[in-house]
């Protein structure tokens, strides 16, 4: 899963639909009932990871931190069911010319932007997957194609099963930033055609555009993927709808265009998360 689940807005009071303590049990009754293995989050701040933690249930790690050069502010998290995922190694790194700086950007990027890469290994089938959680500048589109650019250096030298996961600010099938993605080889796990997901509490419509992405590459068989537009008890839990997908690693070249297998990097040692 990939969810945007909104910072929390303290000028917003009871009654509107992007009050973040009205919105929360909507947010956990979509975690609770879907039980994602892997999901990215965006938009996470502090005060929001344990009630985040909480929905998903024991179990899950949450993996990254705030992106500012404090450690603290706003987070793009990768949440992990030690259940079915053990975490061989796994990293926060800066969207910018200088990765390893907390708190660092690109020239002109309005915000410092992160990404988490994680190797799992799946305790069912002992497959190894690289999974990357982010989310992108909503403007200018050149920083998100540097960021992009970064991205390829995170995920794209991986000869095994990917995934990557996030709120991309730029809508899929229709912008440079897509392009840009596609053009490393990823694949979309959502079908022509899926509905919108930035609905900015409005509801599904033909106007929403897909921000949000589940892309695929290497050895990965879709089995279902899906925009879940609920509204639990009348309540939006977020300006995003989540986005979901049932993946498995397949043995035998990709079937789409991705990287084949024996190219690239392969899994890595565990090391010390960064």
């Amino acid at each position: 899963m990939t969810f945007n689940v909104r910072r929390p807005l303290p000028r917003y009071r009871r009654g509107d639909p992007d009050a973040w303590f009205d919105r929360l049990p909507a947010v956990q009754r979509v975690l609770r009932e879907q039980r994602p293995a892997v999901t990215a989050l965006q938009e996470v701040h502090p005060e929001q990871v344990h009630p985040l933690a909480a929905a998903l249930g024991p179990g899950h790690l949450l993996l990254g931190g705030g992106r500012e050069a404090g450690g603290g502010g706003e987070g793009c998290l990768l949440a992990v069911d030690t259940g079915r995922f053990e975490v061989l190694d796994w990293r926060q790194r800066w969207l910018s010319p200088t990765p390893e700086v907390p708190g660092s950007r690109w020239p002109g990027a309005p915000y410092p932007r992160t990404a988490v890469r994680a190797d799992l290994a799946d305790r069912r089938t002992g497959a190894v997957w690289r999974v990357v959680a982010t989310h992108l500048d909503p403007w200018p589109e050149r920083a998100r194609l540097r960021a992009v650019g970064a991205l390829q250096t995170e995920a794209l030298d991986w000869a095994g099963p990917l995934l990557l996961l996030g709120d991309m600010n730029a809508p899929a099938g229709r912008s440079r930033t897509w392009d840009a993605v596609r053009a490393g080889g990823l694949r979309d796990a959502l079908p022509p055609g899926a509905p919108g997901t930035f609905h900015r509490y409005r509801g599904p419509g033909p106007r929403v555009p897909r921000l949000d992405w589940i892309l695929h590459g290497g050895p990965v068989r879709v089995l279902d993927a899906r925009v879940l537009a609920d509204r639990p008890r009348g309540r939006w839990p977020s300006d995003h709808f989540p986005v979901l997908a049932r993946v498995e690693a397949v043995p035998g070249p990709p079937h789409d265009g991705g990287p084949a297998p024996g190219e690239g990097a392969g899994p890595r040692r565990p090391g010390r998360p960064g």
